[in-house]
């Protein structure tokens, strides 16, 4: 069977593609940032709770970062919606489709998340009244995210290679997964390092946030954290070295020079990576903060690079049907936009009663 005959026809869409695109790529900058942030903080704590004489998750090294995980988790989830729907505007046939064969899975997202939220909640508020509580509950949040972790990388796997989907007619249940592809465990675990990482820096900008507070433990936050992000981004980068050569030869080549604009995002990325590991080292805290933004803007912008090179004589963008509704357009943009500010305004008046600590 010719697997191209399985791509559904695509939606006529209401304004051009790279206005979704970039819409896509900009908030889901936002949303990777917050759940990194808050898978890694909880990987962190729970491994630094192993190392610990009495096995306890709660120290004041801990206390600031953890009563901030639900609120990284509930801002990354509804910061995770915009680009979803982003997404499905310009590639639904397809995803509609990877989604669809991994039903089974794909539908237990939404209950997994309220789980972990409150999983991460329990961790925050009873972490002192029941400490056993406290650390079954953060145990299994992290559990959780990273099967939502693996869920949507398979998805995201499975709807670029429609040569996959002919797998249905041996597995109609909705359960199929792409375990076959060579990509999938180096993609998932590049994706679980980038979180240690970035919760190690988050616990590093707290301890510089806290340092003038005389704040117990700021200072071993700061020193740690940076500590924590320089190795896990180590770790990131051999993840990453063993996905790219897990790719078909010739997108590799399109990133070793033969694609000029592929090649340059690439190698920004990499290069924005080994400069904030030195820095992270040197303990150079808003350097590494930098370099880190421009190795995540980078790496989005090539994630999207490979998903073309994986769409190419299957799907383009040029392909779209365009029915221009501009104002039903402009008044979407205007909301969202007021949305993220209105978000941004609550996030500091919470942040000002509660004395900092947004929760």
């Amino acid at each position: 069977m010719n697997s191209l005959s399985l791509i559904p026809i695509p939606d006529i869409i209401p304004a051009p593609a790279w206005v979704f695109l970039v819409l896509d790529i900009l908030l889901f900058g936002m949303h990777i940032l917050l759940i990194n942030t808050a898978l890694g903080s909880i990987l962190i704590i729970l491994f630094r709770g192993l190392k610990g004489k009495k096995g306890s998750l709660q120290n004041p090294v801990h206390d600031g970062v953890a009563g901030k995980i639900p609120s990284l988790f509930a801002l990354g989830i509804n910061f995770g919606v915009a680009p979803l729907l982003f997404m499905q505007v310009i590639y639904g046939h397809l995803f509609y489709t990877s989604s669809v064969l991994m039903a089974a899975y794909w539908i237990l997202i939404i209950p997994f998340l309220i789980l972990a939220y409150y999983g991460a909640y329990l961790f925050a508020k009873k972490g002192e009244t029941n400490p056993a509580l406290s650390k079954a509950a953060l145990w299994a949040a992290a559990l959780i995210v990273l099967s939502i972790g693996l869920m949507l990388v398979n998805n995201m796997t499975l709807m670029v290679q429609p040569e996959k989907w002919t797998a249905y007619f041996e597995n109609r249940r909705g359960t199929l997964l792409n375990l076959s592809d060579p990509t999938l465990i180096p993609r998932y675990l590049h994706f679980v390092a980038a979180s240690v990482a970035v919760g190690g820096l988050f616990m590093a900008f707290l301890g510089r946030r806290h340092a003038g507070k005389r704040r117990t433990g700021s200072g071993e936050n700061r020193s740690a954290g940076l500590t924590i992000f320089g190795y896990a981004t180590i770790a990131q980068v051999l993840m990453g070295m063993w996905f790219l050569i897990t790719i078909p030869h010739g997108f590799l080549l399109n990133f070793m020079g033969r694609d000029l604009f592929s090649t340059i995002v690439f190698l920004t990325g990499f290069s924005g990576a080994i400069g904030a590991v030195v820095a992270a080292f040197s303990n150079r805290l808003y350097t590494t903060g930098v370099l880190f933004t421009l190795t995540l803007a980078a790496m989005i912008v090539t994630r999207h690079n490979l998903r073309a090179m994986y769409l190419s004589g299957k799907f383009t963008l040029s392909t779209l049907r365009v029915n221009p509704q501009y104002g039903v357009m402009a008044l979407f943009l205007g909301i969202l936009v007021g949305g993220i500010f209105a978000i941004g305004f609550m996030i500091k008046l919470s942040a000002s009663a509660g004395h900092g600590r947004v929760v």
